[in-house]
């Protein structure tokens, strides 16, 4: 039985193309969707190599922003601490401020509350929280845990838990201002970073695959609708070069997002929508290029085709040109065989027998 042979198109470069740079690619992915077909001469692994240098050069701009705001908080804790924040005691888990107090710094939207006073029930949690929950950041010092709010989102740490995990020697106030002086603030910012960096990384690599996987599937069926058998892993290429642009455009609104507030309704929609233009672009311009190739391969085999008449009739010419000459030396052998078996008597005298 025989096997079936796939109709899918196979793409080779016998020449091995020459390596493209990281920012050449960069460049291409942008501006050059012509240039597409080249990526899909190549291994796979090189597109998924570009995909993640890609992810981390994002990850790394958008740690440093979120550095740069953490950075400023930080300062002003520090500033706070030393100068505003009322001296405490920690003992067995729980913190005694020496009184209540509340805050608010309008130039990073913080509020602040402090009341050890009590153990708080959860009505005193909760009308805190709704306190606090419009502002971009808030912290809630209690008696046995610290409550943070960072863009509406709430997230709560027991003092005990805080120790256990940093395996901290605190008691006081000074204390903490002493080990905060010897870490240092640049340190506690350098910590943040690698930490913000290498969460972003592996959430955006996450985030991004899903949707370059989403991506490569419209791509699939597209290129089955226009009639152009690219085997999934290559519309997986094509989809990591045509959702570069919008990994880009992303990254710069979240920045411009974060440093000023602007906001772009439906920006999520948009920008994944231009990786969809980029893919059905670069697919219809393969098409084009196949069927421009096709029509040079019969232009091709059209010249054969005359070449091979030609030469064809040429040889059929030779050969009955050899034919005929053949039988004209056979016709002039067998007349001359004739004559010489014919008898003397038959012949007219040519003065030759006197």
């Amino acid at each position: 039985m025989k096997k079936k042979e796939s109709k899918e198109i196979k793409f080779t470069d016998a020449n091995k193309s020459k390596q493209i740079g990281f920012f050449m690619r960069l460049k291409r992915s942008i501006f050059n969707v012509e240039k597409y077909g080249e990526f899909i001469l190549e291994k796979t692994s090189v597109s998924i190599k570009y995909f993640l240098i890609l992810i981390l050069l994002i990850s790394l701009v958008l740690a440093c922003v979120s550095t740069y705001h953490f950075s400023k908080i930080v300062n002003k804790a520090y500033s706070y601490l030393v100068s505003e924040l009322p001296d405490f005691t920690y003992e067995n888990g729980k913190v005694r401020f020496a009184n209540y107090a509340e805050g608010y710094d309008k130039d990073i939207d913080l509020y602040n509350i402090i009341n050890t006073e009590t153990e708080m029930t959860d009505g005193v949690k909760e009308n805190y929280k709704n306190k606090v929950k419009d502002y971009s950041y808030a912290i809630i010092f209690l008696q046995d845990e610290i409550i943070v709010q960072e863009a509406g989102q709430f997230s709560e740490i027991s003092y005990s838990q805080i120790n256990d995990m940093y395996d901290l020697n605190i008691n006081n106030k000074e204390d903490l201002v002493q080990l905060i002086d010897n870490i240092g603030v640049s340190g506690i910012d350098t910590t943040y970073f690698i930490a913000v960096a290498l969460s972003l990384y592996f959430v955006n690599v996450i985030t991004y695959v899903s949707d370059i996987l989403m991506l490569a599937i419209f791509g699939y069926l597209t290129t089955r609708i226009v009639g152009i058998p690219l085997n999934f892993l290559k519309t997986l290429v094509l989809s990591i070069y045509a959702i570069t642009l919008s990994i880009i455009l992303s990254t710069a609104y979240t920045v411009v997002f974060s440093l000023t507030g602007f906001v772009i309704e439906y920006f999520n929609i948009m920008y994944l929508l231009i990786a969809y233009i980029y893919l059905v672009a670069a697919i219809l311009i393969i098409k084009s290029d196949l069927i421009k190739q096709q029509m040079e391969l019969q232009k091709i085999y059209k010249v054969e085709e005359e070449v091979k008449k030609e030469l064809q009739e040429q040889k059929d010419k030779e050969e009955e040109e050899d034919r005929e000459n053949k039988e004209e030396e056979k016709k002039k052998k067998k007349e001359k065989d004739k004559e010489e078996q014919d008898p003397v008597i038959n012949r007219e005298p040519d003065g030759s027998e006197i």
